[in-house]
């Protein structure tokens, strides 16, 4: 009798164990899964990057998003300057990360600001990812 109830509560403890893991499993996949957006959503983010978030005549941007919220969204954009229907190799580009609150677009400033900004704009579990993004790691 004693080695029957060692031997379901060996097997309780496991499925119990693995219960935990399954579950730790799919509710930290579930919240890293990044919400998926409509074409059109993506290409507000895109135009308003384009329009507010760079200083180049004729920008053309990707749009990597990491977060959408209430009230901001978070992101990083590789921009080039385009001229004319059929431009050359681009001449100048930019990549940085953003914060678009409304209609509002945010980056961080250059040189010894960036760190300072990056960690009043954006939020800490973003940091690591966008120092690392910044350095081209």
């Amino acid at each position: 009798m004693n080695t029957v109830g060692h031997t379901i509560k060996r097997f309780g403890i496991s499925a119990l164990s693995v219960l935990v893991l399954a579950f730790g499993t799919s509710a930290c996949g579930a919240a890293s899964e990044p919400e998926a957006l409509s074409d059109d959503q993506q290409q507000a983010i895109v135009d308003l990057v384009q329009d507010h978030g760079t200083d180049f005549a004729a920008p053309s941007c990707q749009v990597e998003v990491f977060r959408i919220g209430d009230p901001a969204t978070f992101g990083w954009a590789t921009c080039t300057e385009t001229q004319g229907p059929n431009p050359a190799p681009a001449a100048q580009a930019t990549a940085f990360p953003f914060k678009i609150t409304g209609n509002t677009v945010e980056k961080p400033g250059d040189g010894a600001q960036y760190l300072k900004d990056v960690r009043t704009m954006f939020p800490e579990d973003l940091w690591s990812a966008l120092e690392q993004r910044h350095r081209g790691a």
